[in-house]
């Protein structure tokens, strides 16, 4: 008899309704039919995302709805590396990450200074694997690390560093980015992946434009013109998946929205498993 395969890890994103506190976030969720989440951690109180203290209630509701609705933290984000960075930046997220036993911390990097961004990263990724986390660099266009091949670039010289990297369909899409490109990626680099949809799947041209559509409005999965069944056979079969897409329903109908979030990743995630036909 063979073994059971072991459930693929579908995540929700917290930015897909980042107004709603991590409890609740965790219980539309499950809702919803993903089996964990991702939580964004503030790194200080004027930052979007929730500050999940070491005793404080917001943490204690967090860890009482995962366990209550059988659920795990997939990451924690989001670490901004920019020319000012330092550890104590970072130790919020790392010890809340640490906290909720979460897997991966995402990280992006808004530093221009090659050097000393490598060098920062390094030593966040040593950091961060002391709270038992996995930096995982996510390029963008509007950052510093542009696109997956500079993302790759980047995590080999930051020597020292067991970092992967994050694909985000999007903002995969927006960078002009092709399927061959992950062909030469080794899949230990490329641990989970996000998807969403989007009307177009043509490269950015206005970075204040990416920039809105990536915070505020995406699509439910296979609702859009991106590639996203080509995308993720082109993964590593093991490939987690987070989930996260921002929108207006987010805001005013955050648990229907989660609840078509999942509807609709199910069905992408269908298409993926089904052998293509043969024209």
């Amino acid at each position: 008899m063979k073994a059971p395969q072991a459930q693929r890890i579908v995540s929700l994103s917290h930015l897909s309704a980042i107004r709603v506190p991590p409890p609740q976030f965790i219980e539309y969720a499950a809702l919803g039919g993903f089996n964990a989440v991702g939580v964004r951690v503030a790194q200080t109180p004027t930052d979007r995302g929730f500050q999940l203290i070491a005793g404080s209630a917001m943490l204690r509701d967090t860890k009482s709805a995962l366990a209550d609705n059988g659920m795990r933290v997939l990451d924690v984000e989001v670490v901004k590396l920019h020319p000012g960075s330092s550890r104590a930046d970072w130790l919020a997220v790392l010890e809340a990450g640490a906290e909720l036993d979460a897997s991966f911390l995402l990280v992006t990097v808004l530093d221009d200074d090659y050097d000393r961004a490598t060098a920062n990263f390094a030593e966040l990724s040593g950091l961060a694997a002391d709270h038992g986390l996995r930096c995982c660099l996510e390029p963008m266009i509007f950052s510093s690390v542009r696109d997956v091949a500079a993302a790759t670039n980047f995590v080999a010289d930051a020597h020292n560093s067991d970092a992967g990297v994050l694909i985000d369909a999007l903002h995969w899409s927006r960078a002009g980015s092709d399927l061959a490109e992950l062909a030469a990626i080794d899949d230990d680099l490329l641990p989970y992946c996000q998807i969403c949809d989007a009307v177009s799947a043509e490269p950015a041209t206005d970075h204040n434009a990416a920039i809105t559509e990536a915070r505020t409005d995406r699509l439910a999965p296979g609702m859009g013109a991106l590639p996203l069944t080509e995308l993720l056979r082109a993964m590593p079969p093991a490939v987690a998946i987070s989930v996260e897409a921002p929108s207006a329903r987010s805001v005013s109908d955050p648990g229907g929205w989660i609840a078509e979030l999942g509807e609709a990743t199910r069905e992408v995630l269908e298409s993926v498993t089904q052998i293509p036909s043969q024209a």
